[in-house]
């Protein structure tokens, strides 16, 4: 499976504002306002400026988020991100570097993250 070929793009020049779902395979890399929620893997962009709560399965966060991030199984939280909001997942990824403003709630363990983002592609 191509996932490039299978994933919706929000591109760096985008600017969305409102309440936005999104399927199976999501990048974004432009600007949005609002709410996100996703079924599946969500990865926001290292240049990607989300004001947005964020709800998914597996989100991975590269840019900067504000608002809080609400995921299923996994984040993986990068170490270019900066996220200023409350963090709950079953498991979370931090990467040396990254900064977060807010608390992390974690609940149940989940297997490894890079094993759910494998079986999910």
């Amino acid at each position: 499976m191509d996932i490039d070929k299978e994933m919706d793009v929000i591109s760096l020049t985008s600017y969305f504002s409102g309440d936005f779902s999104f399927g199976k395979y999501t990048r974004i890399e432009g600007k949005i306002d609002g709410n996100i929620k996703s079924s599946g893997l969500l990865i926001i962009g290292e240049q990607a400026l989300v004001n947005a709560d964020i709800s998914g399965s597996l989100i991975v966060i590269y840019g900067t988020v504000t608002g809080d991030i609400t995921a299923e199984r996994n984040i993986l939280i990068q170490s270019t991100a900066n996220v200023s909001g409350n963090i709950k997942a079953p498991a979370v990824t931090i990467m040396d570097g990254a900064k977060i403003n807010g608390q992390i709630s974690m609940s149940k363990y989940h297997s490894n993250f890079f094993k759910q983002l494998e079986l999910a592609c």
